[in-house]
């Protein structure tokens, strides 16, 4: 009778080291449930605890310390000088809200106008302009060349010809036809050249 009591005991560890593996991943994963791809995060906020972060990964949590001197900046996602984190207090960046840019139907009735994250609208121009006008600040949330609705439109090569203009999407085109058989494009040497006929200032 004396395995059937070694056993027993064998059943009863096992079964506690398997429930806590379980409490592990639960734990693991209510931390990583919300958090982007990649992204950096702190277990405990505070200005002793600044330069340490962790990730979610494939094979589980990893931890990442700043060197000495520098701290965790969790808006920039990378370690910085300490006196310019101003986030050591918080455990993850914002969630940014997005605004609402493409819906089946116009949300605006305004011409030029553009619906916030929350469903209010505003003029078009005063996206991306580096003030939160937006309630939700969404409108300085996507900002980036594929969503910014104020950026520069495609370039028309049916309209923007040398010797005034000139675009390639790419940019390894060759202007002037230098390179009419495109063989080689890389070796044709290029500089690009841009006047000004004012001062410059940051109005312009």
């Amino acid at each position: 009778m004396g395995w059937l009591r070694n056993l027993a005991v064998v059943l009863v560890v096992s079964g506690v080291s398997c429930q806590d593996d379980d409490d592990e991943l639960s734990q693991e994963k209510k931390l990583c449930q919300d958090k982007s791809a990649g992204e950096l995060f702190r277990l405990k906020a505070g200005k002793d605890a600044c330069r340490d972060v962790i990730q979610c990964t494939a094979a589980g949590l990893q931890a990442i310390r700043c060197p000495p001197g520098l701290a965790f900046d969790l808006e920039k996602q990378t370690c910085d000088w300490k006196w310019a984190v101003k986030n050591c207090d918080k455990l993850t960046r914002e969630k940014k809200v997005k605004p609402l840019l493409v819906t089946d139907e116009p949300l605006c009735q305004q011409e030029n106008w553009l619906a916030c994250g929350d469903g209010n609208c505003i003029e078009r121009g005063l996206f991306c302009n580096g003030v939160k006008d937006c309630n939700d600040g969404s409108d300085e949330n996507a900002c980036d060349i594929e969503t910014d609705p104020n950026r520069a439109p495609a370039c028309d090569k049916s309209i923007c010809k040398l010797p005034d203009c000139f675009c390639s999407e790419d940019g390894s085109e060759v202007p002037g036809d230098l390179c009419p058989e495109n063989d080689r494009c890389e070796r044709v040497p290029q500089m690009v050249m841009i006047t000004f006929d004012d001062a410059i200032n940051n109005n312009n």
